[in-house]
């Protein structure tokens, strides 16, 4: 049967290298949407990124390649399910097998191969521009009805940290709060898992939370001792992405036009932090680095951490491949912390629409979800 492989990553992580290698010396048919669109060069398509006339366009060029019954490679815009779900229908409709390989890069790695370019004189996308794209990435799972999903990453294993892990796996498993203090403690846990000790000082500053990021992992975590390992691990390593450097956000709207803001417009309050502590009286809000008076915006000064989930998953593989765990655990894992924020939260009174949305979206995967809602709760 022939085969479908759609390329997921974020730019710059290496997609255009391997579907070179993948059809090197085969019958291989590669598309490449990145190309196409002028996305690959830096430079912004006239559609929007993954507009409708994009994927038409792909599909197009798809469907006549999956007539020659030759097997495809796929590069194009695959940032989540909603972009992914035509081509595996498409695929499926032919008879073909489906896989996804995602390229699970750090940031600083693609920024680095950007920089590159712009030494070589070429064009090259700006920092901005991939860090909204690692943000909006959802990675690829079982859940969307691939075949098969690999994931490839330049993580490597932590010796001592693995040793570490798989010696003291029943502490973790039915201890795993005392353990990750101990860790705490004697300095091993910023060392091996920076990730989870950054989330330490940082308040929510949010009313749905009573505690700091890291206590609030560690209750939640709690309440799932003695369960098994992989929901240990989705729970110690669920919100780490509200951790990621940039991700919190005091967020507002203009309410009357000052400069050239216009009524209406959304923007970000940076120094929303330093009022919410007292360190700022608040006369002002920081806009763009520009002093604006706070009588012309509208906010409740919540802290927000807007997709989070998918920096969490993205984040959670390279840590468990960081720790000598198979790549299907971690994935597993990883799946769970990508979903945790899809279950209708009203449970009891929510439109029964809703409930199946939820059961397609996340399939075999649902009734481990609602464990996960029930600790992250708890942890609140």
């Amino acid at each position: 049967m022939s085969l479908l492989t759609v390329l997921v990553g974020i730019p710059a992580s290496g997609k255009s290298q391997l579907a070179q290698q993948l059809i090197e010396g085969g019958e291989q048919i590669l598309i490449d949407a990145d190309e196409e669109n002028g996305e690959r060069s830096g430079a912004r398509s006239n559609v929007k990124a993954g507009g409708e006339s994009a994927i038409s366009s792909t599909l197009e060029r798809l469907e006549q390649a999956l007539k020659s019954g030759r097997s495809i490679v796929l590069q194009a815009k695959h940032r989540s399910p909603k972009y992914r779900r035509p081509y595996l229908e498409l695929a499926k409709k032919h008879g073909y097998r489906t896989e996804a390989i995602y390229l699970n890069v750090p940031l600083e790695q693609a920024i680095g191969a950007e920089q590159t370019r712009r030494e070589r004189g070429e064009s090259a996308r700006p920092d901005q521009e991939l860090r909204r794209c690692e943000r909006l990435l959802q990675i690829p799972t079982l859940a969307e009805s691939f075949d098969r999903v690999e994931v490839r990453t330049p993580e490597r294993v932590n010796g001592a940290a693995a040793a570490f892990f798989r010696e003291q796996e029943d502490r973790l498993l039915g201890q795993p709060v005392q353990l990750i203090r101990e860790l705490e403690a004697d300095g091993r846990l910023e060392g091996w898992l920076p990730e989870l000790h950054r989330a330490i000082p940082i308040d929510q500053h949010n009313p749905h939370h009573r505690f700091t990021i890291y206590e609030h992992i560690l209750k939640a975590t709690e309440t799932v001792a003695g369960t098994s390992l992989k929901m240990v691990w989705t729970m110690l390593l669920h919100d780490i992405g509200k951790a990621y450097p940039g991700i919190k956000q005091f967020t507002g709207k203009v309410q009357t036009p000052f400069g050239r803001y216009k009524a209406r417009d959304e923007v970000i309050i940076e120094n929303g932090a330093d009022i919410r502590e007292g360190r700022d009286p608040g006369d002002f809000y920081l806009v763009d680095g520009e002093q604006i008076l706070s009588s012309h915006i509208r906010t409740d000064l919540d802290g927000h951490f807007y997709d989070h989930e998918n920096l969490g998953a993205q984040l959670s593989f390279r840590i468990l491949t960081r720790f000598g765990y198979p790549h299907d655990f971690a994935l597993e894992v990883a799946t769970l912390i990508q979903f945790h924020m899809l279950m209708p939260r009203d449970i009891e009174h929510v439109e029964l629409s809703q409930i199946r949305k939820f059961y397609r979206r996340t399939g075999r995967y649902a009734a481990e979800l609602m464990m996960v809602r029930l600790a992250d709760s708890r942890g609140k």
